[in-house]
């Protein structure tokens, strides 16, 4: 049993907990990415919302929650202030989230969608993305280069930075190593 259907929160369709637009499930209890379903419509089960959704929650409980509770501890969560979405995935592209309103609820941005095709193969649609006036979808090298430099800028640790294209090197030269120690 998991935690979701485990727990004494109200689900709603495919199982995930039902949110308000803040994204709390309960007084307290917030739920994002996969598990939590959005009152307005359906979002993807992809990392960019669950991205997008964690930066949101920080933002409500470092900006409104965390004074309201030293202040008041056992009242009731108020609506949090207005926060830009978190569009841009990169802390020296963060003043650019202030190309969309603010608001208290929770505002997902689509930024495009990204597949890889194999070595040298790969779509990027950026059809829907809010941040491209232009309608572009990419395919081939490009798009490759394109999921590649995605998929490293988001590694935690410098050490998987230099060690992942050392790995996809070795692969490129003596192919993918399938054997088990």
């Amino acid at each position: 049993m998991n935690f979701v259907t485990g727990s004494s929160l109200a689900t709603g369709d495919h199982g995930r907990i039902l949110v308000d637009p803040y994204l709390r499930a309960a007084d307290r209890v917030f739920a994002v990415g996969d598990c939590a379903a959005d009152p307005r419509g359906p979002l993807p089960p992809t990392a960019n919302v669950a991205e997008q959704q964690g930066s949101y929650v920080a933002a409500c409980l470092n900006n409104t929650y965390w004074n309201h509770v030293r202040a008041d501890p056992g009242g009731p969560l108020p609506t949090p202030r207005p926060e830009y979405p978190a569009a841009m995935p990169f802390t020296f592209l963060k003043p650019l989230n202030r190309l969309w309103d603010a608001t208290s609820e929770f505002a997902y941005v689509e930024r495009g969608k990204m597949v890889s095709g194999g070595y040298w193969g790969g779509v990027v649609d950026a059809t829907d993305s809010g941040i491209s006036p232009v309608k572009t979808t990419v395919t081939g090298v490009t798009a490759f280069a394109s999921w590649r430099g995605a998929y490293l800028s988001k590694q935690v640790s410098v050490t998987n930075m230099i060690l992942i294209p050392m790995y996809w090197f070795k692969a490129l030269l003596f192919g993918r190593d399938i054997s088990r120690f």
